[in-house]
This record gives structure tokens, C-alpha cells and sequence, in this order.
């Protein structure tokens, strides 16, 4: 169902971009042109495209020589590739800015130098993030997978997704918001630096440590805890410990956070009684 994009890479969209072509070696000849991941993986309908603390910032490629040195006083032009499919993005071909005039989930923005360098990333056009709130408690973890090792063990003694849903309710009716970058931070037991040799950890569906995700569709996003079974809940000789881990989620727009954040999300971790 999604769609994480890590900003710790959260290389902000989708994989990096890069088109060649065949050409002369003189430093001012273009040989090939890349497109970076943009500031933010949407926009919102009606508005620039603008990074995470929410400044417009438009789109820029990067043209260089056959030897792989940038050009800089070579600018690519800009465009929306799917002009003859939708009117989602307007593209101010020297500049870069981008607006988003109605949603879409997979525009193509296209980087041109001559006739034959292209690259194209995908974007999407969303509506104005303006609530967030906690989704469906996950049922209870049971950590009881030892000694904590491998994959097998690594996943049962992980949480399901601990989810916040981000929408915009300003319409007649609510509707979620895709594509919209949403912050994790382990409140409960303390970890702010996301530390894999903690006690518990942020990661994603694939077990990898993150704090970063991405709404799907839906507005749906969250992460999981990996919980490290020997240390947490602290044993209590043979006795049942039933613990939580506390998760709070950050979204901003414009640079503000949204209305109902940050988020308190909380998971049940149980261990069992032990003979």
C-alpha cells in the first residue's frame, strides 16, 4: 500500500533520474542530464511546489559534459510531459516553478536540453493537508521470539503499523491526502535519534530503521517498532509485563503543523509469563 519514501535518504520521491547521449567531449558540449529528487513528493492543488519547511522551490536539472562536470551556465527547459492527458501542473519553462492545478497521482515533469537529452520524474498533486489523527490501534505485540536473531525473529518481534491518517476536511466531503511527508519520533521509550541498538526503533515495512513516510492514497502512513525482545518490556522475574510504546507523527504545510498534530500513537507491548 505504500509508498516510503526516506528522507534520511527520503531521497523525497522517486529513484534519481539521469538521460545521456552520444556527443562531443568539449567542456560546454551537454553529454547527459539529471533531474534530482524534487523538494517534496506533492503539491498541492492551487499552490508552488515548496520543500519541507514549506519556501517554493522550483525544479532544477543538472546538464553535464562528456567528462561528467556540471555545466552552469547551461539551463534545461521545463514541462509538463502529460499536458495532452490532464492540466495538473502548470511548468514555467526557464524557471522551473511548478503549480499544481488539479489532482493527479503520477504527473510527469520533464527536464529537456537540445533535442535529444530528456529526463522525467513523477509527481503528484494532492489537496491541502489541514487534520491529521491516530488511525486503528494495532493489536497488541506479544515479544516472545528468542534468542532475538535473524529475520523470522526480527519480524515477530516487530509491531504492525502504528498508522496516522492526514485529510482535508474543508470540501463537503473529506478526502485523504497523498503523497504528503509525515515524521516519526519515539516518544515512549525515548529515542530521538531512532538508534538501532536501542531497546526499541522506527522501521519500515521492509525492517529498515526510518522515521519518514509518505501518505498513500488514502492518507495513510505509519511505521512500526521493532521491538529488541530480551530488553523491553524489562523482564519482572516470571510475570506478564504489559508495556506501550508511545510514537508521535509531525506534518507541516507552509511551514505550520497541521491541525491535531504532532499525533500521540500508541502500541501494547506484552511479555508473557515465562516458566
Amino acid at each position: 500500500m505504500k509508498r516510503s519514501l526516506l528522507l534520511s535518504s527520503v531521497a523525497l520521491a522517486v529513484a534519481g533520474a539521469i538521460a545521456c547521449a552520444d556527443v562531443g567531449t568539449a567542456p560546454d558540449v551537454p553529454a547527459s542530464i539529471e533531474l534530482p529528487p524534487f523538494a517534496f513528493p506533492a503539491v498541492v492543488v492551487g499552490d508552488t511546489l515548496r520543500d519541507e519547511a514549506g519556501v517554493a522551490t522550483p525544479i532544477r536539472a543538472i546538464v553535464r559534459n562528456a567528462a561528467g562536470d556540471e555545466i552552469p551556465t547551461l539551463r534545461a527547459t521545463y514541462l509538463y510531459a502529460d499536458f495532452r492527458r490532464d492540466s495538473a501542473f502548470v511548468v514555467d519553462t526557464a524557471s522551473g516553478v511548478v503549480v499544481a492545478s488539479r489532482k493527479v497521482t503520477d504527473g510527469r515533469i520533464a527536464a529537456r536540453v537540445g533535442a535529444s537529452l530528456q529526463v522525467i520524474r513523477t509527481l503528484i498533486a494532492t489537496e491541502r493537508p489541514d487534520t491529521a489523527f491516530a488511525g486503528t490501534v494495532p493489536e497488541a505485540l506479544i515479544v516472545s521470539l528468542l534468542p532475538d536473531t535473524g529475520r523470522a525473529r526480527a519480524e515477530g518481534n516487530t509491531t504492525p503499523e502504528i498508522p496516522v491518517t492526514v485529510r482535508h476536511t474543508s470540501g463537503t466531503t473529506p478526502v485523504g491526502v497523498h503523497g504528503w511527508l509525515v515524521r516519526f519520533r519515539l516518544v515512549k521509550p525515548a529515542n530521538p535519534n531512532n538508534d538501532t541498538t536501542q531497546s526499541v526503533f522506527l522501521v519500515d515495512e521492509q525492517l529498515r530503521p526510518s522515521t519518514v513516510d509518505t501518505t498513500s492514497s488514502e492518507g495513510r502512513a505509519g511505521r512500526r517498532v521493532r521491538v529488541r525482545a530480551a530488553q523491553f518490556p524489562v523482564p519482572q522475574g516470571n510475570a506478564q509485563v504489559t508495556d506501550t510504546v508511545v510514537i508521535e507523527a509531525t506534518l507541516r504545510y507552509k511551514g505550520q503543523v497541521v491541525r491535531g498534530a504532532p499525533v500521540r500513537l500508541i502500541g501494547i507491548v506484552i511479555r508473557p509469563t515465562s516458566q
